[in-house]
């Protein structure tokens, strides 16, 4: 039997196929990455608290110790002396993760390219492309979901600079809840960089997207509340992240599922860099040293409660601020935010269930939709 063209493909060069591939550039394997964009701009930021070391804090473009989560309730803001909350902007990212892979031996980043099909061939597979076909040993596929969750996080934002200083630089407005719009869970998050500079993003977790009119003219409004005076739009981004226990697609046997579209996102609150990363570890170290690959991100005590709280927000949306506040007021200092971050520890997860009202819960969980 003939080697193949390269022993692994990516389908897909955004945060997980780059991830994945930046692991396996000076490994002895031999990566493509097929990306339909012609070239990378820098179209957004992932922000996550860091909880673990990866390829990418070099990316880093600041990092908070402090956060808020402001409702009718009232406002709570949360600090530490261990964690940071960081983002990181897209533009380093794809500049460092691209860097990464032209470093290595027998790896290419095919840009303007896009996958169509891909076929079993024996033990490999055959990846058919608009600028040809080639041979894989291993696929992994990428690429955005190709289904709409059940309930997701969907957000429009544009990152400003104002005439005033209207910002406070040091702390993060993580979810400061606004009247629906939506029919979910809507709020706004403001990410500071200085006192005239930040990221505003209008929020919702719902059922399904509001729509680029209702988000547009709500950001609108956000932004003249703060009064700043003149304002300059540096970017803007959008999106849409699923919120579903198991969400995930269906791939052909053999073929890796990552990123949204394999599970990254986290169901309770749409958080994935981190989780990509993981998937990311993951992934590198099955390929490379040809081990089993054990994908699933979360234990089954989590994933009920990700399935509970997300039944009680699915329900009675009109609750959630009021729920996100007690979580935030109530649950110990950096052991909500290692949770929220992918943390498995005991320790971590019961505090965060003795953090929350129980009543809703202990009926969410005995009379599952």
């Amino acid at each position: 039997m003939s080697r193949p063209d390269v022993d692994v493909a990516i389908l897909g060069g955004g945060c997980a196929g780059l991830s994945l591939a930046a692991r396996l550039a000076h490994s002895k394997l031999s990566v493509r990455v097929i990306e339909p964009r012609a070239v990378y701009t820098d179209d957004r930021a992932w922000s996550f608290w860091r909880t673990r070391p990866d390829p990418f804090e070099g990316c880093v473009r600041k990092q908070w110790a402090s956060w808020t989560v402001e409702g009718v309730a009232g406002k709570v803001m949360r600090t530490s002396s261990q964690m940071r909350y960081q983002t990181v902007s897209a533009g380093a990212f794809y500049d460092h993760a691209s860097e990464m892979i032209e470093d290595g031996d027998g790896n290419a980043l095919s840009m303007g390219v896009k996958a169509r099909a891909v076929t079993r061939t024996g033990s490999g597979w055959l990846v058919d492309t608009d600028a040809g076909a080639l041979t894989a040993a291993a696929v992994v596929d990428t690429r955005p979901p190709n289904r709409i969750p059940a309930y997701g996080q969907f957000f429009l934002g544009h990152e400003i600079e104002t005439e005033r200083p209207v910002f406070d630089p040091d702390t993060v407005q993580l979810m400061h809840f606004r009247p629906a719009r939506s029919a979910g869970v809507d709020f706004v998050y403001i990410l500071p960089f200085s006192a005239h500079r930040a990221l505003i993003e209008v929020t919702s977790f719902a059922p399904h997207n509001p729509g680029s009119v209702v988000f547009k003219k709500w950001l609108e409004e956000e932004v003249a509340v703060l009064d700043p005076g003149k304002t300059k739009t540096i970017r803007t981004e959008s999106g849409a992240l699923p919120m579903e226990v198991g969400f995930a697609d269906t791939v052909p046997d053999g073929i890796i599922r990552m990123g949204l579209g394999g599970g990254a996102a986290r169901p309770s609150t749409g958080y994935a860099f981190s989780r990509i990363q993981m998937q990311a570890d993951r992934v590198a170290n099955a390929l490379i040293n040809g081990g089993p690959l054990a994908m699933g991100l979360d234990g089954p005590m989590t994933r009920f409660m990700d399935r509970v709280f997300l039944q009680v927000l699915r329900s009675k949306p009109d609750r959630g601020p009021a729920l996100f506040q007690t979580l935030f007021r109530n649950a110990p200092r950096d052991r909500l935010e290692r949770f929220l971050s992918g943390s498995t520890r005991t320790a971590d997860r019961a505090s965060v269930m003795a953090s929350l009202p129980p009543l809703p819960f202990l009926h969410a969980a005995a009379f599952p939709k």
